[in-house]
């Protein structure tokens, strides 16, 4: 069988964000934020059915949900061994370097199951959120999925994931 790559980059498949990290003393501790972009390559051999590894409106149209959620929103590790958060009407308070370091509204907060909001855990997250969406109907043949975060133009971070059994 035929094993094909198939991938999309489309300027809809970005969101602008703010973050920051939890490392003391780094430019990136601050508050700042993000016009990132999403790319994606899917591996494996086209459906004889459809012709497809993927259909690429499902494809852009999982990516575009993932998205959508974070888009004008602040991102916070939930997962972040160094905050405190608690919520406080419809605020969310972030304890980092004192009790409320950083308060949001709710509603602009999107918490996010990773340790920190770098690069490389923003596109593990969203790569194993985009696989879970396209394998989970069973009987997928798709063998990999890479998933490209670009911060900024030429700095970004790939992660890939590839179905139990190939490479």
């Amino acid at each position: 069988m035929d094993r094909f790559m198939v991938a999309v980059a489309k300027e809809t498949l970005a969101f602008s964000a703010a973050h920051f990290l939890t490392l003391p003393g780094h430019i990136c501790e601050r508050l700042h934020g993000h016009n990132y972009r999403l790319s994606a390559r899917v591996w494996g051999p086209a459906s004889p059915a459809t012709g497809f590894v993927v259909d690429f409106a499902e494809l852009k149209g999982t990516l575009r949900a993932l998205v959508e959620r974070m888009d004008h929103r602040v991102l916070i590790p939930a997962r972040c061994a160094d905050l405190v958060l608690r919520e406080e009407g419809d605020r969310l308070l972030i304890g980092y370097l004192r009790p409320d370091w950083l308060v949001v509204p709710r509603s602009h907060a999107c918490l996010l199951p990773v340790t920190h909001t770098t690069a490389e855990r923003l596109a593990e997250y969203l790569a194993e959120e985009a696989w879970a969406v396209l394998t989970r109907a069973g009987g997928s043949t798709l063998e990999a999925l890479e998933l490209d975060v670009e911060e900024s133009a030429g700095q970004s971070a790939t992660f890939r994931i590839a179905a139990e059994g190939t490479a």
